[in-house]
């Protein structure tokens, strides 16, 4: 049997004795290469001779190839071993390759076949003179396979993690960390499972030589996260995390993304179980609404009317080292179930909710979690100490002066109800509130007592008392409504696209208790996801009439729905800084002033908030937004370098997730690194044979980004190739929305045109859609077309429009010389609501049609990064 080996070199054997003669040429064993990765389907003729022989004239060419595959079939005794005649292929009964071996292990799910199968790089060290065409085409498949390779390490590591095999997995990321020295998440993975295997003085040494190796190659030193475990992993503060067994499937990707393995953790055997934790949001690519739905309905519903405070399950994620005491400052611990009955549970949530609440109301500062999170984050997060621990370090380490702890008893039908006030650094009991007791029907008017109670005692320990004014605005509501408000509240936050579930569940809870504010406020945050607005603007309405019943927080995020309606970007990132003032120290909190920010194009304070944050607590360990949108902030400011190292953490992170691999190609593009971007291109389906919903997407960003960042004739083809290639037999909108850009890219106007009248036609209501049918016609000279868009534009309905009709207008000014005028239209479309900077869109730097507006000054003031207020909690 012949085997072609491509991995650490180039070799053919027959039998495992290398092959000699003709067959043994450089050249020939390309044209090998190049079939055996053609796989089945083989690879057209013209296509060979395009990438062996670039420079010859096509009858030579044509001459060298017949030649070659001539000696071939003799030298490897078959006229079969390579069959066609306008399309080559191996025939894989007569040759094998590791290659094909390689791929098919992956495809078939067997990552220990395709690890045992790589080599070393493949065809490392192989070039054929002459031929730039194959070098390419070789980098880019070197950088595809080795990405697989890699993942598959990963997954064989995880999946050995899960399993409880520390010994196994240590060898998976020992031989990880071999093959990437320099990746920071490879060193942590490899540190992490040294120490859980007890050998923590070699975890401690990897460190070292880690951070020396990325010193002696990057000029920097190791990633934060290296440093700071092998800070811990000195001190002994370290602790190792409960491993658990897999129960749920494994989704894995197509080996051909290049993604790692997306694992799901069920609860540890003999915990408690808890509701079910909701799914991340995984969202199409030109829907980022749909992500933050998870990230600011978590922040400003479940916390923001007293969904949940911080978990004592989850030990200190929130603030940084160093942070200033503060004798207002507050951390609640969950409240113990003393009762021995599971089915109160919900009581010691309940009860944890609205003290914290009261407190927030009565002015103290209080660290919390969502509730809709706190599952995901105990499962990522577990740790084997008290409870009193984890509450006393989470303290500590937010500078909390003072710690509150609860529990519940029950003798008969009577529940029993007390909150303890310690000192944390000495955990010395300051004062008991409580006990409250009553019948056990009577569990909300319990909680609302303690609740009270506890306000007024923390005000007269402060010796102030401005929370007394106050501390009786919210009442608890009847524990039933508590119940189906949070089931409605997961149930969207797991299936955003599915509302009926989620508002029958709010109604039932308003239906039980009519004053009961949080429903209210779900169902509203849910419609301004969605962009209902005339639904919102009831919903707003109706809260409105109840101000009086609302405590501080609801009525900021009243506020941030407020400005949604109008269109004000201001009023937005002011609703959402009073949000975190009113919440310091929550990373949800910091993410949507973060989100804010951006919408109003400031880049700075997005950096400044989220260097405060932490991507590693709360929801950002669940969803890529804190890495998406700190990329986002990186590339305006032009910082590629750290835009990649995001991108990087994200898609390490989310590999599921598009977001990383979009934050990756913008950097790529951005930086000129055109080798490393086709290879992603390529990972994601955009090659020679096929391009993939995905793939045409990234590829249309990288030619967007190319382009604006001095490289057009990079960016050509890209247009090019989108263009020529049409979407599968039943394409996304989104898919026939790329091909439409990428005919009016590349100027072929009237099929362009053809595109967006069809996309009109499917929906009539797309505003970008009737604008760019406005550009089509300025650059086609058709004064009635231009006339017939503007028309449209200019009647189109104000109200929730944000500034899009005029914006459109500034894009048709654009191209029919109105420079300045365009620039005014600009102006006043984000002073209306567009938002100057927002993941997935075509942002003004990419725009083809403003690229005659770069000379003007009015425009470069737009693009420029705009430095608003310092941001602080």
């Amino acid at each position: 049997m012949l085997r072609l080996l491509t991995f650490g070199g180039l070799s053919l054997t027959d039998d495992g004795v290398a092959v000699t003669g003709a067959a043994s040429q450089r050249s020939r064993l390309a044209l090998l290469a190049l079939l055996a990765a053609a796989g089945p389907a083989g690879l057209a003729r013209e296509k060979v001779l395009a990438c062996l022989w670039p420079e010859s004239a096509d009858e030579r060419a044509r001459h060298a190839l017949k030649q070659a595959v001539y000696a071939l079939r003799r030298d490897l005794g078959s006229e079969h071993a390579i069959s066609g005649t306008a399309t080559l292929c191996l025939d894989a009964t007569l040759i094998t390759s590791d290659l094909r071996e390689f791929e098919e292990a992956l495809a078939r799910g067997d990552d220990a076949a395709a690890v045992a199968v790589y080599a070393g790089a493949f065809l490392d060290g192989v070039f054929v003179r002459g031929s730039s065409e194959f070098d390419q085409w070789a980098g880019v498949e070197r950088a595809r396979l080795e990405r697989a390779y890699l993942d598959a390490i990963a997954r064989l590591a995880r999946a050995a993690e899960a399993n409880g095999d520390v010994v196994s997995a240590v060898q998976w990321w020992r031989r990880g960390a071999a093959a990437e020295p320099l990746s920071g998440r490879v060193a942590l993975s490899l540190m992490r499972t040294l120490a859980e295997s007890g050998d923590v003085s070699a975890a401690m040494q990897h460190a070292r030589v880690h951070d020396a190796m990325v010193r002696a190659e990057l000029d920097s030193p190791a990633d934060d996260a290296v440093l700071a475990l092998a800070e811990e992993l000195r001190r002994g503060d370290w602790v190792a995390p409960v491993r658990v067994s897999r129960e749920a499937p494994v989704v894995r990707p197509s080996p051909a993304a290049g993604t790692a393995l997306a694992e799901v953790v069920p609860a540890p055997a003999g915990v408690a179980a808890e509701p079910p934790a909701p799914a991340p949001v995984v969202t199409a690519p030109r829907r980022p609404r749909w992500v933050l739905a998870a990230v600011i309905i978590a922040t400003l519903l479940a916390v923001a009317v007293g969904g949940a405070l911080a978990r004592d399950q989850v030990s200190s994620l929130l603030g940084k080292p160093g942070v200033p005491k503060s004798s207002r400052r507050i951390v609640v611990a969950s409240f113990v179930n003393q009762t021995g009955d599971t089915a109160l549970n919900h009581l010691g949530e309940m009860a944890t909710d609205f003290v914290g609440s009261r407190l927030v109301e009565a002015e103290f500062e209080v660290y919390y979690r969502p509730s809709a999170m706190a599952p995901n984050v105990v499962a990522l997060n577990a740790v084997n100490s008290r409870i009193e621990d984890r509450a006393a370090a989470l303290a500590k380490e937010t500078g909390a002066a003072t710690l509150v702890m609860g529990s519940y008893f029950r003798q008969g039908d009577t529940l029993q109800l007390e909150a303890k006030v310690l000192d944390p650094a000495r955990m010395e009991v300051v004062k008991v509130v409580g006990p409250v007791s009553g019948p056990q029907s009577q569990q909300s008017k319990l909680v609302d007592e303690l609740a009270g109670k506890l306000a007024v005692a923390m005000a007269i320990l402060m010796d102030r008392s401005p929370g007394s004014a106050t501390a009786s605005l919210i009442t608890a509501p009847t524990v039933e409504a508590y119940v189906h408000a949070e089931r409605g509240w997961e149930m969207f936050f797991a299936h955003p696209a599915d509302t009926v579930a989620a508002f029958a569940e709010f109604a039932r809870a308003l239906k039980i208790d009519t004053a009961y504010t949080t429903p209210r406020l779900m169902r509203a945050y849910v419609l301004d996801v969605k962009e209902q607005w005339p639904d919102l603007a009831a919903a707003v309405n109706d809260l409105n009439s109840r101000r009086t019943h609302m405590g501080r927080i609801e009525l900021e995020a009243l506020a941030l729905y407020e400005a949604d309606l109008r269109g004000d970007l201001l009023g937005r990132l002011r609703a959402s800084q009073a949000l975190l003032r009113l919440s310091p120290g929550s990373v949800d909190m910091s993410l949507l002033v973060a989100v804010s920010a951006s919408y109003l194009h400031r880049p700075d304070d997005v950096m400044e908030v989220l260097q405060k944050s932490s991507p590693d607590s709360g929801i950002n360990t669940v969803t890529p937004m804190y890495f998406a949108w700190r990329a986002e902030a990186e590339h305006s400011l032009e910082h590629f370098a750290e835009e990649q190292r995001s991108a990087e953490a994200m898609i390490a992170r989310f590999p599921s997730q598009l977001y990383g691999a979009q934050a990756l190609t913008r950097a790529l593009a951005a930086r000129g690194d055109t080798v490393a971007l086709f290879a992603h291109l390529h990972s994601f389906g955009f090659t020679d044979k096929e391009t993939s919903d995905d793939g045409r997407g990234l590829a249309l960003l990288a030619a967007r980004e190319l382009r604006a960042h001095g490289r057009p004739l990079m960016a050509r083809p890209l247009f090019a190739r989108i263009a020529a290639t049409p979407p599968g037999p039943r394409p996304s909108r989104d898919a026939r929305l790329d091909q439409a850009l990428a005919l009016y890219e590349t100027g072929a106007l009237p099929q362009a045109r053809m595109a967006f009248e069809s996309l009109l036609a499917a929906d009539p209501g797309d505003i970008a859609v009737v604008g760019r049918l406005g550009a089509i016609a300025a650059r086609l000279a058709d004064s009635a077309g231009v006339r017939q868009a503007e028309d449209r534009l200019a009647a189109w309905p104000a109200q929730y429009a944000f500034g899009r009709p005029i914006f459109w207008r500034a894009h048709i000014a654009a191209l029919t010389g109105r420079g300045s005028e365009a620039v005014r239209m600009i102006h006043a479309a984000i002073d209306q609501g567009l938002r100057a900077m927002d993941l997935n869109i075509i942002t003004l730097h990419e725009e083809p049609d403003f690229m005659a507006l770069w000379s003007d000054p009015g425009f470069h003031e737009l693009v420029k990064p705009h430095k608003g207020q310092a941001i602080s909690p």
